[in-house]
């Protein structure tokens, strides 16, 4: 009997306040879900702002927020993902959002799962940046078979803290791809200047196997995800799983952006009946009638 090939190793850079990263989300959750069996993947919260005052003098987080809406909705242009058309507030940084997606790494790859859609979630389509305990906690209620009191301690603990820099650390590691890379332009994947440290910018997805190592950097189309895949594999990725149907889509997912779900199950795809529509004004989302009851939002 054959033995089974061994899993390609995905090692994905990200941060929950990222809208580049979150822009990439439909593509991401399509590749999983087509060779996720063959896959082993490892997120790594690089850690985006550590403190907005570095970047800009004065900051105010209301303020701020009307500038950071717009460049966001230039960014939705691009990726056709929701954007805060009503950002209450901007996020003074991304590390409390970081350290409790790791910390629901405690509690299984399922639940850390939800937990980082959630968190970004907050921040693109609902406008609150989950960049306090308080904030942390309102955006994530509600997460099924998630222990909130559990991730409020874990998210201080000097086990996830170690993690996080652990994370921080790794991102500020570029490799020779991404340092070298000539590429220009706000989606540029080549490694930047941030916090006077050069990182890996989000997202940023690196394939691992048999034949080598490639690194998918920035804001790329779905075909150089696979096309990575296929060549450090040992031998062709026969048979991927087809693409889901939008009842399976939001069996799996519970909520997906009108362009995720046309990336994700195919061109035309329409939401299902019953699922809860909800748009703040920066692009139409859909819930799950679950999903949507644990936020307090009903159909309209």
């Amino acid at each position: 009997m054959p033995r089974a090939p061994e899993p390609i190793e995905v090692v994905e850079y990200t941060d929950p306040g990222c809208s580049w990263a979150w822009g990439s989300e439909p593509k991401l959750r399509l590749l999983r879900w087509r060779f996720g069996d063959r896959l082993r993947w490892r997120r790594v919260l690089g850690g985006l702002i550590g403190d907005m005052r570095n970047y800009l003098d004065g900051f105010d987080a209301v303020q701020a927020a009307p500038g950071f809406s717009r460049y966001w909705a230039h960014v939705a242009a691009t990726t056709g993902m929701p954007y805060p058309a009503g950002l209450s507030w901007m996020y003074r940084s991304t590390e409390p959002a970081c350290l409790a997606a790791k910390a629901a790494e405690l509690q299984g790859a399922d639940v850390a799962e939800r937990v980082l859609r959630r968190l970004r979630e907050a921040t693109f389509v609902f406008g609150e940046p989950p960049d306090t305990p308080e904030r942390i906690r309102t955006a994530l209620r509600g997460v099924p078979a998630l222990d909130l009191e559990r991730l409020g301690v874990d998210s201080s603990s000097p086990r996830v803290r170690d993690a996080f820099r652990a994370d921080w650390e790794e991102a500020r590691a570029p490799n020779a791809y991404a340092l070298s890379l000539e590429e220009d332009g706000e989606s540029s994947g080549r490694a930047k200047e941030s916090e006077g440290h050069r990182r890996y910018v989000f997202p940023t997805v690196i394939f691992r196997g048999p034949e080598g190592e490639r690194t998918v950097p920035g804001w790329k189309p779905y075909e150089r995800y696979e096309e990575a895949l296929v060549a450090v594999a040992a031998g062709p990725l026969r048979d991927p799983r087809p693409a889901p149907t939008p009842m399976e889509a939001f069996a799996t997912w519970a909520a997906l952006a009108a362009t995720e779900l046309e990336v994700v199950c195919g061109p035309g795809a329409s939401a299902p009946p019953g699922v809860i529509t909800c748009d703040r004004g920066g692009g139409l989302y859909w819930l799950s009638p679950d999903e949507a009851e644990t936020r307090g939002i009903g159909p309209h």
